[in-house]
């Protein structure tokens, strides 16, 4: 069956690049907002956050084709590690908790990264 909607046009660019095009515009507005606590992560502050976390993927080997295994509760900070692996070319894997549900681990984040040795370097 045919969608009834207009096409959707997908830009080409990176994951990383279309979420911060507008992050030194909008440099103190909120990007992401914490729910339960209200705790606000600025465009300004995720996208510094993202680089220096791309960063230190970098540093300690993490390189395109690797993949990233997020056990997190549902966070701000998922997104700032979900856009950092991306921008140096990995992938994201979100983990099952024991309830069975994708990153609802009720107080604990644990962040695991695996290399793949055939990936290109």
């Amino acid at each position: 069956m045919l969608s009834t909607s207009p096409q959707v046009s997908i830009p080409d660019v990176s994951i990383t690049d279309y979420v911060l095009r507008h992050a030194a515009r909008l440099g103190d507005k909120p990007a992401l907002i914490d729910g339960p606590t209200g705790r606000t992560i600025t465009y300004g502050g995720l996208a510094e956050s993202v680089r220096r976390a791309a960063a230190g993927l970098h540093r300690i080997g993490f390189r395109k084709g690797d993949v990233f295994a997020i056990y997190s509760p549902n966070l701000p900070e998922y997104a700032v590690i979900f856009l950092a692996v991306a921008s140096v070319g990995g992938s994201t894997s979100a983990t099952r908790t024991a309830t069975g549900r994708f990153g609802a681990a009720p107080a604990t984040a644990a962040l695991a990264a695996t290399t793949n040795s055939s990936a290109e370097r």
